[in-house]
């Protein structure tokens, strides 16, 4: 009788600690907070809103540990990495250069933060031929859209156009560009001229 009613007691409580502390895992697919460094930020406005996120400088990575130690503003990120990761624009994790831009998806798997896919920021490359002078971009302001026949589209997110920009450019984001794609370049003989924040 004592045995039973000791029994009974510690089920009671191991079905209150249950209670107020499931021992369920987290699902795979739960949404884990995003962390995005200001300098990424000015132009992707949407990273502080996109679930599972890193994004920000590599500090350093270990091949013999595979992580990555990620800068995002003043703190630092230990990320694993492994052969299911997908490594984007880099030939090896050991060759991304130290401080390079990266911008890294991930999941929570045996309390580690895991890299499903890390993507190193691509630098661009433009033809000289379609390079334009400031000087040439002025005579065309100074003429117009019209009488010039150009379209000049400000690349960088919507506030920092808000802030100022070139005279008669038409604001498309990048973030935004395949939706506004079809609404602002239906005239394919009108010369398109970009900008953004960085390369000009």
């Amino acid at each position: 009788m004592w045995r039973i009613v000791l029994t009974s007691v510690l089920v009671s409580a191991i079905l209150a600690i249950g209670a107020a502390y499931p021992l369920t895992a987290p699902a795979q697919d739960d949404k884990l907070p995003s962390k995005a460094d200001a300098s990424c930020i000015n132009c992707h406005a949407d990273y502080p809103k996109t679930p599972n996120l890193f994004a920000g400088k590599i500090y350093d990575v270990s091949s013999k540990a595979n992580t990555i130690q990620l800068q995002i503003n003043k703190d630092m990120e230990i990320i694993h990495f492994n052969d299911a990761t997908v490594l984007k624009n880099a030939p090896s994790f050991k060759e991304i250069p130290k401080q390079e831009s990266v911008r890294i998806k991930y999941t929570i798997k045996d309390g580690k933060t895991v890299a499903t896919q890390v993507e190193v920021k691509k630098g661009i490359e433009v033809p000289k031929e379609q390079l334009a002078e400031v000087d040439d971009i002025a005579k065309l302001v100074a003429m117009g859209p019209e009488k010039g026949k150009y379209l000049l589209l400000d690349s960088r997110p919507p506030n920092m156009y808000a802030e100022g920009h070139i005279p008669t450019a038409v604001s498309m984001p990048f973030s935004a560009f395949d939706k506004l794609a079809n609404e602002l370049l239906k005239d394919k003989e009108t010369l398109q001229i970009y900008y953004c924040a960085g390369y000009t």
